[in-house]
């Protein structure tokens, strides 16, 4: 005798099998690269956050870009100042050696020409992307330097770029254009603490407009005498004063922007993570339901396995 029948459990569970597969594939294109599941009109609504977090980073690493720039061109001139009045303090204190009875002044003036000569070569490496705060070429005046701080956003997303104007006129220290635009090609006059009258600079770089003609370049021989001594440490005494106030100037500003690029990277590197946890949230709930309909489809492969095993078992009774 033949019996022929249908098990409607495994027709059942072909047919949720089925179901199942067609939702985990559903599943695994949902979790695909946009471009690749759907056309991108209609994923604006999950890309437009992350799209407007990835256009601020880039308008906030340009800022960032041009902000470490004016950081390094102040650095370049706060260092260069400090060098520099580190060396004219020293050829202060050789001025001072001079008047001791028995001085070598011939070593003396030496020792200030290569003091001079290195205080030169300071002042020609203070440069950075092409600007040099402590020296003017001929040709050339002091001049505003604008350098890029900061950014900031409106209410409407509108960007500015906030500025800082820094004259560079302070930190100049020699210029071959006017010997008066420089603090150590200027020439100081006053009177001495002695009552003597003095009129010195400290550095003659061949200006195309040059001191007076009553100036006299800071040197040591043996026929100088005490207040004409006395009159270049006075006149040193000027420089330095004018030295430290361009060093704080110059300080002030790269505070400032150092500060603010502190700032802008916090902000970088906030924007960068806002977006990275937007796509990261996405994909993980992907996964999750990735997961979830592999299980699922499993279950059901399990259990039409079981139905055909129970077929299987009806059918040796009736063959």
């Amino acid at each position: 005798m033949t019996a022929v029948g249908s098990n409607l459990t495994s027709a059942l569970s072909v047919s949720m099998l089925d179901a199942s597969r067609a939702a985990l594939e559903r599943t695994r294109q949902s979790s695909a690269a946009p471009e690749a599941r759907s056309p991108a009109r209609e994923n604006t609504a999950y890309w437009s956050i992350p799209t407007t977090l990835s256009a601020s980073s880039l308008s906030l690493g340009s800022v960032q870009e041009a902000n470490g720039v004016a950081a390094a061109v102040t650095d370049t001139a706060a260092a260069g100042l400090e060098e520099a009045t580190d060396i004219v303090s020293r050829i202060q204190q050789k001025l001072i050696q001079a008047k001791a009875l028995g001085a070598n002044r011939p070593a003396i003036d030496a020792e200030i020409g290569t003091m001079k000569g290195k205080l030169a070569e300071l002042v020609d490496d203070s440069s950075f992307n092409g600007q040099n705060w402590l020296k003017l070429e001929a040709g050339q005046r002091p001049k505003v330097a604008s350098l890029i701080a900061s950014l900031t956003s409106g209410e409407r997303g509108e960007l500015s770029i906030n500025m800082i104007d820094v004259d560079t006129a302070q930190a100049t220290l020699v210029s071959k254009e006017n010997a008066d635009d420089g603090i150590l090609t200027r020439s100081y006059a006053g009177i001495s603490m002695g009552g003597v009258p003095y009129d010195y600079y400290l550095m003659d770089v061949q200006s195309a407009v040059p001191n007076g003609a009553r100036s006299r370049e800071i040197r040591v021989d043996a026929s100088t005498n005490s207040d004409e001594l006395d009159g270049m440490i006075s006149a040193l005494n000027r420089a330095l004063i004018d030295m430290v106030g361009a060093s704080a100037e110059v300080g002030a500003a790269r505070s400032q922007i150092s500060g603010e690029g502190d700032f802008l990277e916090g902000l970088a590197g906030a924007s960068d993570l806002s977006s990275e946890s937007r796509v990261r949230a996405d994909l993980d709930e992907a996964d999750a339901r990735r997961a979830a309909e592999q299980a699922r489809t499993e279950l059901q492969g399990s259990a039409l396995n079981i139905a055909n095993a129970s077929m299987g078992g009806w059918l040796k009774i009736y063959l």
